[in-house]
């Protein structure tokens, strides 16, 4: 047993093994994909291990971002860009730089 008190493979694998424990709640939110994913790391870097644990409760909590909607091709106009709604009586200001 004193041997392995001695080894420095044992400490470095010891202080990984806790570093990797201590931003667990992190790396579980970033996969979820949670909500408050910045709050997260706020609070998991917080000194305590009241904070370790309300970090690894949100982590595992709190709901998903919903994700991005892929737009469809009928969004846009012939172009490539996207179609642009005005409200009704709007008008547009002329583009000095266009000519016909």
């Amino acid at each position: 047993m004193n041997a392995l008190a001695h080894s420095y493979f044992f400490w470095i694998a010891l202080i990984f093994a806790l570093l990797g424990l201590y931003i667990l709640p992190s790396v579980i939110a970033a996969i979820r994909g949670v909500e408050g994913l910045g709050w997260i790391i706020v609070i998991n870097l917080l000194p305590t291990g009241v904070g370790w644990l309300a970090a690894l409760i949100g982590a595992l909590m709190l709901p998903r971002r919903e994700p991005l909607a892929t737009p469809s091709p009928s969004q846009y106009d012939g172009q490539g860009y996207p179609a642009v709604a005005y409200a009704p009586g709007h008008q547009t200001w002329p583009d000095p730089w266009y000519q016909d």
